[in-house]
């Protein structure tokens, strides 16, 4: 998390922070029409059979992000304030660090988040007052070194150009997205990546036969291929037999029932 965190100050310190008014009207928006249409398009599922409350959860991320960005922002100040002046010269503290009061936020955003309950809190204010030596020395904040800089910006503009390849493609009808882990960078192998077997076993669990997409069936079937693999889910003896039983299943789906009258 800290690595992430330093990788975020450093993109805002680069300019690529986007100005107070995007937050205000895009940065915070969720499209949740389309993200429940991409996610059923994608898992043959409803997002809300997935998410116990698909609201709360978009009402956490946002109120996460909202947190965030002021922290940012104020670090990246504190650390390239000459970067930044010389690439803006018009830039200045009030203007550089976003901020947006608690009132305003709620007024705009009236809904439900989980926000971090009391014990958090409490050991959230305690870790602050600890010094940062011995044991704790790991949680100090360290930007990154000027080599992971160019490393890390250097990655985030090959990303860009990647991005507007894929729109390219998808304009031109071509687009063709590899299923790659984005854990570990590799094209996904059954017995690769213990996390993405039980990601496929959970999906399997979760779809039904009748409903699933032509597509996602032959991915799911194609990951079972070899069942000789070293899969994760193999582990547990009742669930890997579970697993079989509907893989079965989706190999062989039962016609849906006539329509009652």
């Amino acid at each position: 998390m800290k690595v992430e965190f330093s990788f975020d100050v450093e993109e805002v310190a680069e300019g690529h922070y986007a100005p107070e008014a995007y937050h205000d009207f895009i940065g915070f928006e969720v499209a949740k029409p389309l993200l429940e249409r991409a996610f059923a398009k994608t898992y043959s599922l409803e997002m809300k059979s997935v998410f116990f409350d698909a609201d709360l959860a978009l009402g956490t991320y946002r109120h996460t992000v909202y947190s965030l960005l002021p922290s940012m922002s104020k670090i990246a100040w504190q650390l390239k304030k000459d970067e930044i002046q010389k690439t803006e010269p018009s830039a200045t503290q009030r203007t550089f660090i976003y901020n947006v009061s608690h009132s305003s936020y709620h007024k705009r955003w009236a809904e439900r988040s989980r926000e971090p309950g009391f014990g958090a809190r409490f050991w959230a204010f305690i870790l602050r007052l600890v010094p940062k030596i011995g044991p704790f020395k790991a949680l100090a904040f360290r930007p990154p070194t000027p080599a992971v800089q160019n490393m890390f910006m250097h990655s985030f503009n090959n990303t860009l150009d990647r991005y507007r390849c894929f729109l390219s493609q998808h304009k031109e009808g071509s687009l063709h997205l590899p299923n790659e882990n984005f854990d570990t960078g590799e094209t996904i192998k059954p017995g690769a990546y213990p996390l993405a077997d039980h990601a496929y076993a959970k999906l399997v669990e979760k779809v039904n036969a009748k409903t699933v997409s032509d597509e996602l069936r032959a991915d799911i079937l194609a990951f079972y291929a070899d069942l000789n693999a070293p899969l994760a889910t193999k582990r547990d003896a009742k669930k890997w037999a579970k697993l079989l039983h509907e893989l079965d299943a989706l190999k062989n789906p039962q016609p849906s029932d006539p329509p009652k009258r």
